[in-house]
């Protein structure tokens, strides 16, 4: 009996990774990243990239964490398996990681606005930014979770996210808004997309026919409609002089993110018409991965095919891991 009770450091690992929903990660490193591509053109300056990615991924996993600590009890009922709600990770340990992670990640998001840059100013804005995910993090996980507000704070978490990656570039000034609102725009589609998908889960364990299912498909394509048309938000002579966008780019982008929807909105179309949990979570498992191939669209759009092509050959590890662990 005793021995039940042990782990192998290999089962402890996948307990954690478990607990974080490793597969999902890989989206967070693409819309940081692609946020990050859009407003700087290219990796550059790299130190202040990989650490609004490495403030993202902090903060993704601390609300990971904190979600199963906040639902341990509902978990146990539903869910019996998932590490928390087994035992086989302790309640006062997750809550330690997942209140040191967040803090963790405003930290770091604020040291990014600093690190040397070359002839970018240093900037604030990330640590500001990073505060108001953990705050829109810990309200989702919490207050809110049971609420009809739930999916509008996950799709702001989405929004803040996206934003943190474009944040080290933002600097204040008194003529001009903080973000440009093609980044607004782009960060909004990624909001309400998520908060569409978000929509369509709330019953994705029970599944049968429920006004989230048609609500959040409905919600989810206007997000694919901000999403092609965001780019919009910015100036024509911006656009080539400015951002050296690709003309030829600009003008197929809303056909390069109808084809990533397409797969989407056939699979959550699928489970609104046969509303059983299987189908559900598979359009809901969809739609969680494929913000990758979102995010690699702005990449290419900021940065070029280059960058895009790293980008979405995220889907890869994040396609091989979610064979293994679930995504929602």
């Amino acid at each position: 009996m005793a021995a039940s009770n042990t782990s192998s450091p290999n089962s402890a690992l996948y307990d954690w990774a478990q607990l974080v929903r490793l597969p999902n990660v890989f989206t967070v490193l693409a819309d940081v990243g692609a946020a990050f591509l859009l407003v700087a053109g290219g990796p550059q300056p790299v130190a202040r990239l990989v650490a609004v990615i490495l403030a993202g991924v902090c903060l993704y996993w601390a609300g990971m964490i904190l979600n199963d600590v906040f639902d341990v009890e509902k978990d146990k009922a539903e869910r019996s398996s998932r590490p928390l709600a087994a035992g086989r990770i302790g309640l006062g340990k997750a809550r330690m990681a997942g209140w040191a992670l967040l803090l963790l990640g405003i930290i770091i998001a604020a040291v990014s606005g600093y690190l040397p840059a070359q002839d970018r100013p240093t900037t604030w804005v990330p640590g500001v930014i990073a505060i108001a995910l953990a705050g829109m993090i810990v309200a989702y996980d919490g207050p809110l979770k049971k609420t009809p507000a739930a999916p509008a704070a996950m799709g702001g978490c989405r929004v803040l996210s996206f934003l943190l990656g474009a944040s080290p570039c933002m600097v204040m000034a008194a003529d001009e808004p903080l973000f440009p609102k093609y980044v607004l725009g782009a960060a909004c589609g990624f909001g309400v997309y998520i908060m569409g998908i978000t929509t369509m889960g709330r019953r994705e364990a029970v599944g049968g026919p429920s006004h989230h299912l048609p609500t959040g498909f409905l919600v989810t394509c206007f997000g694919f409609i901000l999403l092609a048309t965001a780019p919009w938000l910015a100036p024509p002579e911006d656009q080539v002089v400015l951002l050296d966008w690709d003309p030829a780019v600009v003008r197929m982008f809303p056909l390069l993110i109808a084809m990533i929807a397409f797969p989407v909105v056939i699979r959550a179309f699928r489970a609104v018409r046969s509303p059983s949990p299987a189908h559900i979570q598979m359009a809901i498992r969809v739609g969680i991965l494929s913000m990758i191939p979102l995010a690699a669209a702005y990449a290419y759009l900021g940065a070029g095919q280059v960058w895009a092509m790293v980008i979405f050959a995220l889907v890869v590890p994040s396609l091989l891991l979610a064979a293994r662990f679930r995504v929602t």
